[in-house]
């Protein structure tokens, strides 16, 4: 949220499943003005990956849950590689574009 508040343009799609999820921040964070979309068809938002500063990008099975944090075996993995970069952001925009048609929570 510190970002957010700095002025970064912070975008963020999930899905419905996990928008329900006892102790999800879906909600705190699009009340905060960040942009959410959430998804709601019937395929599985199932991408774990951030993109940061047109730099950066995380990556793994590591499930962004609380779950995940206190008991799972995870994994994840930050690069600084443009390929790979740009391959995540066009799925990224593919993506915002599909699903921000469904329903938006800012």
């Amino acid at each position: 949220m510190l970002a957010h508040r700095l002025g970064k343009d912070i975008r963020i799609i999930t899905d419905n499943d996990k928008t329900a999820d006892l102790g999800s921040d879906i909600d705190r964070l699009a009340l905060s003005g960040i942009k959410v979309v959430e998804d709601r068809t019937s395929v599985h938002m199932h991408h774990k990956f951030a993109l940061f500063d047109d730099d950066y990008l995380l990556t793994g099975s590591y499930n962004w849950t609380r779950s995940a944090a206190d008991h799972n075996y995870e994994n994840v993995i930050v690069l600084n590689d443009t390929k790979a970069f740009k391959a995540y952001e066009r799925e990224f925009e593919r993506l915002w574009g599909v699903v921000k048609t469904v329903v938006v929570l800012c």
